[in-house]
Order: structure tokens, then sequence, then C-alpha cells
């Protein structure tokens, strides 16, 4: 398990821990405090290798509450942060069915980075003990909270979207922006949490407006520009239902959802320069 979690430095005291759960967390490591943004499928002993980054005090946020971003959070003694509105969505993606689901997915996946199938779980993985977690200690996050680590500073920003809690975080000394899975190339929102229309397309444009030098998701390999930004605001704004491709990775009885790409684009152009799409039911933006 020693290398199932890896870091690398994006600058001086801010990492990217990656692993076979196809899925980024972020360390920010001040001069009196550290942040963590996420925690992942938690499957790994993810505390003990932020441990061995850094021993400074963790504050730990959450960008949402969907289970590959925070079943990690009951690892550690500190309180995590997320908003209020996805406390409930957490608790459920964080029960034993979710976890049981989500381990057994991990047993023989592909590697979003190299393509390649992979087994997602530590060799020592231990089922029982890892679906008998729950949420972690969650503390209610608010728009515009500000962490201040000592050097770096911090500010969460209300971006509700892909879910209704969804949260970005701005690191404002370098405008390098933290956005989940609120802004990406292959944005879901057909669930139930999902905030709507409106909603999604006024957080991306409170996004654009930072003009961010760097803009770091959690299951993007590399940061992008603000002009992706734009173009997966346009992917949301122009989402025509009837001319997208059927998506069934994520099956949900009596819901069919469609993958809308831009640009005459297909699911062929994913890895592509330029991409960007959105998954969406009949009733988007009605």
């Amino acid at each position: 398990m020693s290398d199932f979690y890896r870091a690398t430095q994006l600058s001086n005291n801010v990492y990217r821990i990656t692993s076979p759960e196809n899925v980024f967390c972020e360390l920010l490591v001040g001069e009196e405090k550290a942040l963590l943004i996420d925690t992942g499928h938690g499957f790994g002993d993810l505390r003990g290798f932020v441990k061995k980054l850094t021993v400074k005090p963790l504050i730990i946020v959450n960008t949402h509450g969907h289970l590959d971003h925070a079943s990690g959070n009951a690892q550690f003694d500190e309180p995590v942060y997320i908003s209020k509105n996805d406390f409930d969505l957490c608790a459920k993606h964080t029960s034993k069915e979710f976890r049981i689901n989500a381990a057994k997915g991990a047993e023989n996946t592909v590697d979003f980075i190299t393509g390649g199938k992979i087994r997602g779980l530590p060799e020592d993985f231990k089922l029982q003990a890892y679906y008998s977690r729950g949420t972690g200690q969650l503390k209610p996050l608010n728009d515009g909270h500000v962490f201040d680590l000592g050097g770096i500073t911090v500010r969460a920003i209300a971006t509700p979207g892909h879910t209704s809690g969804c949260m970005c975080f701005h690191y404002e000394e370098m405008n390098w922006l933290y956005v989940g899975d609120q802004a990406n190339g292959f944005c879901w929102l057909f669930l139930d949490e999902t905030a709507g229309k409106a909603s999604h397309l006024a957080s991306l444009d409170k996004l654009i407006a930072l003009a961010p030098a760097k803009v770091i998701g959690s299951h993007m390999p590399n940061p992008v520009g603000v002009e992706q930004l734009y173009l997966y605001r346009r992917a949301a704004a122009e989402a025509d239902y009837e001319k997208g491709f059927p998506f069934d990775m994520y099956a949900i009885p009596g819901v069919e959802a469609r993958t809308c790409p831009i640009d005459g684009m297909t699911m062929a152009d994913f890895a592509n320069p330029g991409f960007a799409s959105v998954v969406i039911t009949s009733d988007w933006g009605k």
C-alpha cells in the first residue's frame, strides 16, 4: 500500500495526490496550516499518506458529497467542511451500500491516465472495515469562507450545478481555481442532486469572472486555462438532448440520460483539446 497514493508537486508546498481511485485530491501546505481538498474513495490509507507530506494542523474540505470525493473523510479526526446542501448526499454516498458497490467496481477498473485495466484497491484492503465507516465529522461550509493557511489564502465559492452543494476553492495568491466536478469536460447534470441549468450556468459565470491562471479539476490529469471554462459553459448552454448520445455508464432505473458534446464532437474526441460535454436528461433547462 506504500505506493497506492502518490503526490506530484505543482509548486512549493502544493501537491496533487493521485491513486488508482481515479480521482485527484489536493493538498496545500501553508506556513501554519494545511488544507486537503477532497478525500477520494478512501480505499487506501490517505490519512497516513497526507501525514507523510505534512505534520501541520490539517483542514479538510469536500467540493461536494459524492462517494469519490468524500468517502475518505472518516479516516480523519479533523472535521470536514462541506456545504450543508450536500450533507444528506454525503451520508447516502458514504453508506454501506454505496461503499460496497464502489469497492466492487474498483476490483476491475480503468486507469484514467494510462487507459489500462487496473485493480483499484490496495493489496491489504478490508471490505468490512471500509463499509463500516460513515461520513466523517461534517461541518457546514458557507460561501465566501476564507481559510488562512499562512502565506496561502483559500476562499470557498458556492457553485451549485453538478450538485446543489458544490463548492469550488480559489487559491488567491496564485489565482488557481480548484473546481472539483463542477467544471469539466464530461459534467454530469442528470442526477437528482443537480441544481439545474440556470444555477449551473450562473456558477460557471462566477468562476469565469475570476479569470483563473489555472483550473484544476478532480478528474482532469492536467490543469487547464480559463478558456476551457468558456467551453464548459457553452456545452451546458447549448446542450440539446435530442442530438445527444446514449449514456449508460451510470444506470438509474427509469432515467434516460444523453451525452451532449459541443461542435459536433463525439465521445471519440474525449481526450482531444477543446472537448466539452454535459450529460443531461430530456427536461434539462425546463
